[in-house]
C-alpha cells in the first residue's frame, strides 16, 4: 500500500501514504468551517483505523497554498481535534509552511492555541519548508516510535 485517497475536493486533498506511514492533508484554498472540520475528521478516522503501537503513523499538514482558518475552527482544533488525535497516539503535527501571510498567521495561531490548550503533554507542531522534507522526517520518526 503506498497512497490511498481519503478525500479530494477543490480546496483539499487528503491521502494516506502507507510507505512513510502518514496522513497528508494538502490544503489548496480556503475551506469554510464545515469543510475544514470534515476534512480533518476524515483524516483522523483513517489515522485511528490504521495507526498502531507497533506501527505508528504521522500527520503532515501541507499548508503552502492555505489561506486563513476561521478563529472558531482554530479553537476547535486546539480544544477538540488535537485531544482526539493525541488520544489516538499522534504526538506531532508536521506543518509544511504556508507561502502567504494569511496561511502563516493561521498556522502560527493554531500552534499557539494548541500548546496553550494542552501544554507540553499535547500535540506539538513541527515546521518544514517542503513536503519532501516533512515526509522524510516523519518516516524517520515513525520508524523510531514503532515497537519492533
Amino acid at each position: 500500500m503506498s497512497e490511498q485517497l481519503i478525500l479530494e475536493e477543490s480546496y483539499v486533498r487528503v491521502w494516506a501514504n502507507g510507505a512513510i506511514p502518514c496522513i497528508v492533508v494538502q490544503l489548496r484554498a480556503f475551506a469554510n468551517r464545515t469543510q475544514f472540520k470534515a476534512l480533518m475528521n476524515a483524516g483522523l478516522a483513517y489515522y485511528k483505523a490504521h495507526s498502531q503501537p507497533t506501527r505508528r503513523w504521522g500527520w503532515i499538514a501541507d499548508t503552502r497554498l492555505m489561506s486563513a482558518i476561521p478563529q472558531e475552527v482554530q479553537q476547535w482544533l486546539a480544544d477538540d481535534w488535537n485531544m482526539q488525535a493525541y488520544a489516538a497516539g499522534l504526538r506531532e503535527m508536521s506543518i509544511v509552511s504556508a507561502a502567504n501571510i494569511l496561511g502563516q498567521l493561521a498556522t502560527q495561531q493554531y500552534a499557539e492555541k494548541a500548546v496553550a490548550a494542552s501544554g507540553q503533554a499535547g500535540l506539538q507542531p513541527v515546521y518544514y519548508e517542503s513536503l519532501e522534507e516533512a515526509q522524510h522526517a516523519v518516516a524517520l520518526r515513525c520508524a523510531a516510535l514503532s515497537i519492533k
